[in-house]
């Protein structure tokens, strides 16, 4: 017996009635409150704003272009973007522990130098072309290059490359030398100056952490914790180098430190070596010029990396007193608690064996960033 074959079919009427439940189901997106809309966009993450602006026209009417909306979104977390020789660069979002690739091919084979007021500072290889980026318009700045006889160990640069008043320095210490190299907007070739400390016999060298800029001054820390400050206005004493008597257990076994402002104090981290790895946070007492142990951030949080290191006050409980470095377990981010004095992956796992947290891997071409978003002209962007 030969088997059935059974075909279903619709009618005509079936068929355009499914058709009419499709479109209405289409049209039920267009057709959202604005309302609605923008509450939806105010939690959408600034990588995923493309994809929203995309979805119709409806969406797109509430969602202007990032570069017409400099002060959105607000709510939006710093991330940790990972790029150096990397053929795909990649955010970060530690708030939802969560990776997106994204194609900013500017980055790709390029020195990162620092990362402020939205801008990247970047370099070639050679040390010697620097410009500003943009990584959300592509936007850039050439400025004029450095020296052929000079290298830098640290460049910085104190507000927007669009700003009037922008300026870009470069840092050379070797021992208690002390090499400046800084360039304003709209000069074209850079000024050198060298300095030397009264304390030329304290061998200061540069940590991996770049200098920040605090009321004019420049503050930076050597490998042993050591504090150095550069004082461009100042007629004598420009570069100052502090030493500072931390605890020998400290001293000992330091692997790391960083400098990073934070709610007009300034703080250093220090990281240990060891199978912990454990973390330590001192504030800088200007009445004596030395650090001093402090055990708690309250609601603040630290973002630390090598170009990069900034303070935040979260409005999320979960996310202050705690410390972010560019280190992963596997693929989830992770964190260290100054409640527990331990690290944690953003799954809230603690990382107690040593091995495991041996085991973290820490990216070096990582820069914490935070979103913003600025409109400009094109006589804005020429140096």
């Amino acid at each position: 017996m030969s088997e059935a074959i059974i075909v279903s079919t619709l009618s005509s009427s079936e068929i355009s009635q499914e058709f009419r439940d499709e479109k209405e189901e289409d049209d039920s997106w267009r057709s959202l409150p604005e309302e609605l809309l923008s509450l939806l966009l105010s939690r959408v993450y600034f990588c995923d704003y493309p994809k929203f602006r995309a979805t119709c026209t409806s969406w797109r009417r509430v969602s202007p272009p990032l570069e017409l909306t400099p002060h959105y979104p607000k709510h939006q977390s710093p991330c940790l973007l990972l790029h150096g020789l990397r053929q795909t660069i990649e955010f970060f979002n530690p708030m939802y522990n969560i990776t997106y690739k994204t194609d900013i091919s500017e980055l790709s084979h390029r020195t990162v130098y620092s990362f402020n007021h939205g801008w990247f500072l970047m370099g070639s290889r050679d040390g010697h072309h620097v410009f500003f980026l943009d990584p959300f318009t592509k936007a850039r700045v050439e400025i004029p290059n450095i020296p052929s006889n000079v290298t830098f160990d640290k460049i910085c640069f104190t507000s927007s490359p669009t700003s009037s008043d922008c300026m870009v320095i470069g840092f050379d210490i070797c021992l208690g030398y002390l090499k400046v190299g800084f360039i304003k907007r709209g000069e074209e070739n850079w000024t050198i100056e060298a300095f030397i400390s009264s304390k030329i016999w304290l061998r200061f060298h540069l940590s991996d952490s770049n200098p920040i800029l605090y009321n004019g001054e420049y503050y930076c820390l050597d490998i042993a914790g050591n504090l150095g400050v550069f004082k461009p206005e100042s007629v004598r004493d420009s570069w100052c180098i502090y030493p500072q008597h931390l605890p020998r257990k400290l001293r000992d076994t330091l692997r790391q430190s960083f400098i990073v402002e934070s709610n007009g104090d300034i703080l250093s981290v220090y990281v240990h070596r060891g199978r912990d790895q454990r973390v330590c946070v001192y504030k800088l007492d200007f009445s004596k010029m030395v650090w001093e142990r402090i055990e708690d951030l309250g609601n603040r949080t630290l973002y630390i990396s090598n170009t990069t290191s900034f303070s935040t006050n979260s409005t999320i409980g979960k996310m202050g007193n705690k410390i972010f470095f560019p280190k992963f377990n596997g693929k989830d981010g992770v964190f260290y608690s100054l409640v527990s004095k331990r690290y944690h992956t953003y799954g809230d796992d603690v990382c107690e064996n040593p091995r495991e947290i041996k085991e973290l891997k820490e990216f070096v071409c990582a820069t914490w960033v935070l979103p913003e978003f600025a409109s400009f002209s094109g006589d804005d962007l020429k140096w």
